[in-house]
């Protein structure tokens, strides 16, 4: 009898932390731009607390910037661009190494709960991901997939300021 109440104690419990995350989830994705991609975001994040759910966030938006870091490298190494496709790729790899960088940045403040750093670097990450997106659709060879992560990054960018901004309203 004692262990069938242990184990409906525990289900309970488990219960209450899912109901509990379902419910960080739900007050950062309605404070988002993007809801849709907030919730896919966090969809797996079933134990996650709001410090959780931002640490999400950034490993997501660091891999995002790799990638396009990387693409927009490969793209670099493309025979016969036009000059100005070519100077905005280059323009768009040294935004891109400063996002990653400024990404990385803001996992490490995270960590140490400097929630004012998080938002600094994030801001700083969307800004050169914001002067990419305009550099380079200003050359007549838009590149749709760039663009299109580009802007996926941008996003989630604003999704982790949105949980930034409430982590910094905690009382810690």
């Amino acid at each position: 009898m004692k262990s069938t109440t242990s184990f409906i104690f525990l289900i309970g419990l488990q219960l209450c932390a899912i109901s509990g995350t379902s419910n960080l989830i739900e007050r950062v994705c309605q404070s988002s731009e993007d809801k849709n991609l907030c919730y896919s975001t966090y969809n797996n994040a079933q134990k996650a607390d709001l410090n959780g759910l931002a640490m999400i966030g950034l490993n997501q938006a660091s891999g995002n910037a790799t990638a396009i870091l990387k693409y927009v490298q490969e793209r670099m190494g493309q025979p016969n661009l036009e000059p100005l496709v070519q100077q905005g790729l280059i323009d768009c790899a040294n935004l891109y190494q400063d996002a990653v960088d400024q990404v990385d940045d803001s996992i490490a403040a995270l960590e140490a709960d400097a929630f004012k750093d998080v938002r600094a670097w994030v801001e700083a990450a969307l800004s050169d991901a914001v002067a990419c997106q305009e550099a380079f659709t200003q050359h007549p060879n838009v590149d749709a997939k760039l663009t299109w992560n580009n802007g996926i990054f941008i996003r989630l960018c604003k999704n982790v300021l949105a949980a930034n901004k409430q982590l910094a309203g905690m009382p810690r």
